[in-house]
């Protein structure tokens, strides 16, 4: 039903009057007479009795008035709406993270969303990949951002890439292996490890840095998706921590954390990037968030390039 017809018809119910009820929709006489008729024709309906010298609305007429009159309320409110969606003042985000872009892009990002669009809500699940993924497919979330690799060339998700954050091994100022450039990974490996949970690739490449079996239960003796749980147990500890730099970018500044350097060290990584199902577009929320971690993801990585 069209709802220029149903802005007529609620106008000549106010006025009364063809004459007064055109010049206040900005049309002819003739044209709301034919809109009013087609409208009546499409309900099979007469709404409006009229003569000569008086329009009267029928009894169906009158009811259908009120509807018209919520409907066309009902439309403007949505369009209001849409437009607040647009200029990202309402509406609501639902996300996922990993547990580095937890800890290093989301925090400014979204303290600057809340600041400068308080009608913003934002709801953020932390956890690993493969989780988030289950919660994608049931679209629990809107798109998440992590590490990708384990995805690439999955045909159910579209990935808009991020940018790379390098790596590697740290541990607190007063470790005994702090400050020393090692010949290989065997002292490192004498010690407890401390990571997230890691994707398949980063934990056969760590296995075979470290010499140890890839399936082995015991490549890390602390696994958790809180960087800034695992940078507790390094500071107060002498667990090796494999983070990113980007995550522990204080803890390095305040030389609470050296970084440990290993000759001949693979380049540890992870690929940002945020995931979502093919063919589904962003909310303006969503895209405005994705927009700024884009940019600072690319500053952090030209800040911590090896």
């Amino acid at each position: 039903m069209d709802l220029r017809k149903l802005g007529h018809a609620v106008v000549l119910a106010e006025e009364m009057n063809f004459a007064r009820a055109a010049k206040r929709v900005h049309i002819t006489q003739s044209a709301l007479s034919r809109s009013i008729q087609a409208l009546e024709a499409e309900l099979d309906a007469r709404l409006f009795d009229r003569d000569l010298s008086r329009v009267a609305l029928t009894p169906i007429g009158e009811e259908f008035v009120k509807r018209a009159r919520d409907l066309l309320l009902h439309a403007r409110t949505v369009r209001r709406e849409i437009d607040l969606f647009r200029e990202v003042e309402l509406g609501d985000v639902h996300l996922g993270a990993g547990p580095f872009p937890a800890a290093t892009l989301l925090p400014p990002v979204v303290a600057q969303l809340v600041s400068e669009h308080p009608g913003v809500r934002v709801e953020i699940e932390i956890n690993n990949w493969a989780n988030l993924v289950g919660h994608l497919l049931d679209e629990r979330i809107e798109f998440f951002v992590s590490d990708t690799r384990n995805l690439a060339g999955d045909k159910r998700f579209a990935i808009t890439p991020l940018a790379r954050q390098f790596g590697g091994f740290f541990c607190r100022k007063g470790h005994p292996l702090a400050g020393k450039r090692l010949k290989d990974a065997a002292p490192v490996a004498t010690y407890p490890l401390a990571s997230v949970h890691l994707p398949d690739l980063i934990q056969k490449q760590l296995a075979a840095f470290l010499g140890r079996d890839p399936g082995s239960e015991f490549l890390t003796s602390v696994a958790c998706d809180k960087p800034e749980l695992l940078a507790h147990v390094a500071l107060n500890s002498n667990a090796i921590l494999m983070t990113t730099n980007a995550a522990v970018v204080e803890d390095l500044r305040l030389g609470r954390l050296v970084q440990i350097h290993i000759r001949n060290a693979p380049k540890f990584y992870t690929d940002m990037g945020v995931v979502t199902l093919a063919g589904r577009s962003f909310s303006a929320g969503g895209a405005w968030i994705i927009e700024r971690m884009r940019d600072l993801a690319a500053a952090q990585a030209a800040r911590f390039a090896p």
